[in-house]
């Protein structure tokens, strides 16, 4: 195996990174599992046991748990980390666990094309303070916060962010004492508990209540500096509500609330939570100090339900567009993460930034499908931000726990529990869940559980042990937070590839996925037991997906026509199912997006709940064929510049891109989506000139 693997190496002229980390991940695998051969019968018998219970076996003899196996393995594979086995192949030098960066692969890149850039390194970096220094490394180019206190990622260690420097005896990063803090001591003493909210907008430094920067202390309580800060008619108490404008002293108050100070002491923000609370909540904590620097936030109905809303059938047509605008115009140039819901990739689809999600509305559209999924990034901003704009949001788990991560599904033969698990109860814990995580945000609508899973997984009869998984998993996560308003409707979106040459390609592979479920997961082949019930979940939940490039009418007919007479569409059960993406390139469009529209929810197809357009705009990244999707290419006209995971983007004007005849691809799905093909406002980037320069990459 090792040779002609070895060989196989050698003689592809194009290999994939992708595939190399597989390729080794297989290596890894072998070289561990005849490394546990030697080591005792116990061990090695744990690790070569179903993960799951035997039918005839007790629970309390059940194989290791999920945590367990993966623990075991760790164990057993570490050690040969720093000396590889006899006849291991050289991987080049080796570096201790905590440096190593999972460098993320965006869901459409071809493999041959992708070359991770890697963060700074220690000669490029700003030089590190050693009081800055918690000597906690990076985890994924992410630090522990709330553990931490305000921290950042520098040359794979976690370091204090500016004005705190870190505590060895608190074991945490805490605000530095600066010059002039006399005008700003309230008298107030935060050694054993948090500063009194009767002192007005405070920070604990070393034990002393001290005013945040930009206000002074008068008679104990913390006031504007400067009255000119202030926000007009802020003296008054029951002022109007309102939201601060980008720089203003309340913005910059909320922002330092929200990013440095409920970490720097959690005790003074009561009801808070970093990463899912809204902006808004903390623009009341703050006009609850001190009403002169920040008005009352208007209240937002968050709206309540107890089923998913896209299982409605009164529920309106989904008309969407796929959501990958990455900021980069050439294939050279590279990114280290594609989470577009980050509060920073606001540049892109923010009102202050480029105005994306406004432009889409503008458009017609009603829904956005997102891709990129770090669990680690605050996602409420965004889901904010397309409730504002009456956009539902369909967002996808993460492929770097399915194929990619260091402890992946692929590695631990498809059972993905316990990454899923983990990263999932992240998701829920920064931005999908509110109401302390007692419901969904209610612009997440559809959660995909994984995109085109019968082109990832081999061989393909283990399909349903990976999705049973990780469906497994969602479940369990909710479950423990006690998440259980808003339900999100639960998706496999499948390829429309036709594997058993029925004429059925999509279809086939929803029905064996159920068919799997109903049968009993914990039957060979899958041997996967689960701890919920996975058949009325998908009873309850589940909403059908796949992506095509077919034309309508190949659509109805190959796809459609056959869903109303399978078993999704009867009295006894009723799964609707919609298109991932959809956009066919081969041809001019024509009337091709209004027909699709037209078929949604139709007395002939009263399942079809409608389609996502793909894409928003074209991915110069991929180059060849995959530049022929999109409906924006990016101008000439340098917006704004993002810093994003150690690395600075320019932010490029959108500029109509046309097919094959020549008509506007933005204009023909704005006429299907009932919009006109008028110029939406947005599009001229209103009140956001050009910049003379920018420091991003191309």
């Amino acid at each position: 195996l090792i040779a002609g693997l070895s060989f196989f190496i050698a003689t592809t002229h194009v290999m994939s990174c992708r595939c190399v980390r597989i390729l080794a991940s297989l290596l890894f695998a072998v070289f561990a599992d005849s490394e546990d051969r030697g080591d005792s019968a116990g061990l090695g018998e744990a690790l070569r046991r179903s993960d799951e219970c035997e039918s005839d076996t007790a629970d309390t003899d059940c194989a290791l748990s999920a945590l367990q196996r993966a623990g075991a393995r760790k164990t057993a594979w570490g050690q040969w980390r720093g000396a590889p086995p006899r006849g291991a192949l050289d991987w080049g030098p080796t570096y201790p666990e905590y440096q190593y960066q999972p460098w993320y692969r965006p869901q459409y890149q071809p493999p041959y094309q992708y070359q991770p850039q890697r963060p700074a390194t220690a000669s490029s970096a700003a030089p590190l303070q050693e009081n800055q220094k918690t000597n906690v490394p990076c985890v994924w180019l992410y630090c522990d916060q709330a553990t931490l206190g305000p921290s950042t990622c520098q040359q794979f260690q976690c370091v204090c962010k500016q004005n705190y420097l870190w505590s060895a005896a608190q074991h945490r990063c805490q605000a530095s004492s600066v010059s002039g803090t006399s005008q700003q001591d309230t008298g107030g003493s935060c050694q054993f508990s948090s500063c009194s909210a009767s002192h007005g907008f405070t920070r604990c430094v070393e034990n002393k209540c001290l005013c945040f920067e930009g206000y002074k202390a008068e008679a104990g309580k913390c006031m504007l500096e400067s009255q000119s800060q202030a926000p007009a008619n802020a003296d008054h108490e029951h002022m109007h509500c309102g939201a601060p404008k980008m720089g203003d002293a309340c913005w910059k108050a909320v922002s330092w609330a929200m990013h440095d100070g409920i970490y720097a002491d959690p005790r003074q923000y009561p009801g808070l939570h970093p990463g899912a609370s809204s902006f808004r909540e903390f623009q009341q904590h703050v006009h609850a100090l001190d009403s002169r620097t920040c008005p009352k936030p208007c209240v937002v109905d968050y709206p309540r339900y107890s089923s998913p809303t896209l299982r409605d059938p009164s529920y309106r047509v989904l008309k969407g567009v796929a959501y990958g605008a990455f900021p980069i115009k050439n294939q050279t140039s590279h990114m280290n993460s594609d989470d577009f819901m980050a509060e920073v990739a606001g540049a892109m689809w923010a009102d202050w930034g480029r105005g994306d999600l406004q432009l889409l509305r503008e458009m017609g559209a009603n829904t956005v499908r997102m891709y990129g999924n770090d669990a680690n990034t605050s996602h409420r901003a965004f889901l904010d931000s397309a409730l504002d704009k009456g956009l539902d949001v369909i967002v996808g788990m993460s492929d770097f726990g399915f194929t990619q991560g260091p402890d992946n599904c692929l590695i631990n033969d498809w059972y993905c529990y316990d990454e899923a698990y983990m990263y999932y109860h992240k998701n829920l814990l920064m931005g999908f869940a509110i109401d302390g995580f007692k419901r969904y945000h209610p612009a997440l609508k559809v959660l995909t559980i994984c995109n085109e899973p019968d082109l990832k997984v081999h061989p393909r009869v283990l399909t349903c042990r990976a999705m049973a998984s990780i469906f497994d998993a969602i479940l369990q996560a909710e479950k423990d937070l006690g998440v259980e308003g808003n339900p999100v409707a639960l998706t496999i979106t499948w390829s429309f590839a036709d594997f058993n040459q029925k004429q059925r390609p999509a279809l086939d592979q929803m029905e064996e996925f159920w068919a799997c479920l109903q049968k009993g997961t914990q039957h060979a082949p899958i041997n996967y037991k689960p701890k919920n019930d996975l058949v009325k979940a998908y009873r309850e939940r589940f909403v059908n997906s796949f992506n095509t490039q077919s034309q309508a009418p190949e659509v109805a007919r190959m796809f459609m026509d056959n869903y109303a007479k399978s078993s999704f569409w009867t009295q006894a059960l009723k799964i609707p199912v919609f298109i991932g993406e959809y956009h066919h390139i081969f041809h001019a469009l024509g009337t091709d997006l209004a027909d699709a529209v037209a078929m949604a929810k139709s007395k002939k197809y009263p399942f079809f709940l409608g389609y996502n357009f793909f894409e928003f705009t074209k991915a110069y990244w991929k180059g060849g064929p995959e530049m022929k999707f999109g409906m924006f290419g990016y101008g000439e006209c340098a917006l704004r510049d993002m810093e994003y995971v150690g690395q600075t983007y320019t932010i490029r004007d959108l500029v109509p891109v046309t097919d094959q005849n020549g008509q506007s691809v933005m204009s023909k799905l704005q006429e299907a989506f009932g919009q006109g093909t008028s110029m939406p406002k947005m599009l001229s980037h209103p009140g956001k000139p050009c910049q003379p320069s920018t420091k991003g990459v191309p």
